[in-house]
């Protein structure tokens, strides 16, 4: 990472500040400023990222997340904030194989394993679905999220008992179709 001097880091320290108080724009121009000086800083990249996040201005998010990736390809908070950007805008066909990146740099990411797990659900890849709730379930037993993926998929299957199984034991329902049944 690029060394900066004490004045930009007052001013890094600053837009953080602002960041934090939800004053994206006031926030990005000021990373803006310091990419001026500095354009290869991933964390001022990192955190304009999130400062569009925030707005909801996903293409200027996501370009932001790229940048800082094409410096930065092992940054794993881009990594994974990336993959969110997508799977929060229904993006899952984006957002599986950066997840998948993630996890093979780190694996113990529970929450990105039920985000995986959703993506390959969604994208109705059943046995790629199969393979790997089973597998997270070993290292995740009490994952609830994971047992819901799990159980739904099985459903799909027409795996019926096992499926209503993993459901009954992720929430204590049972789905049928678009309803849900209480199991007594």
């Amino acid at each position: 990472m690029q060394k900066i001097d004490k004045e930009t880091e007052k001013k890094f320290l600053e837009a953080e500040n602002l960041r934090a108080n939800k004053d994206f724009k006031k926030a990005i121009n000021i990373f803006k400023t310091i990419l001026h000086q500095f354009p290869e800083l991933p964390p001022a990249l990192h955190n304009i990222a999130i400062c569009y996040t925030e707005l909801n201005n996903i293409e200027d998010a996501e370009k932001f997340y790229l940048k800082c990736l094409k410096i930065e390809p092992v940054s794993i908070l881009s990594i994974n904030n990336l993959a969110k950007l997508y799977y929060n805008t229904g993006n899952f066909s984006k957002a599986l194989p950066i997840l998948k990146k993630s996890l093979l740099m780190k694996e113990d990411q529970e929450t990105v394993v039920e985000i995986t797990a959703q993506c390959l659900f969604e994208l109705n890849l059943t046995s790629e679905t199969d393979i790997f709730c089973s597998k997270a379930l070993k290292k995740f037993p009490e994952n609830k999220n994971l047992k819901t993926f799990y159980g739904k998929n099985l459903l799909r299957s027409n795996r019926h008992a096992e499926g209503q199984k993993y459901l009954n034991e992720s929430s204590g329902m049972i789905e049928f179709g678009e309803k849900d049944f209480k199991i007594v």
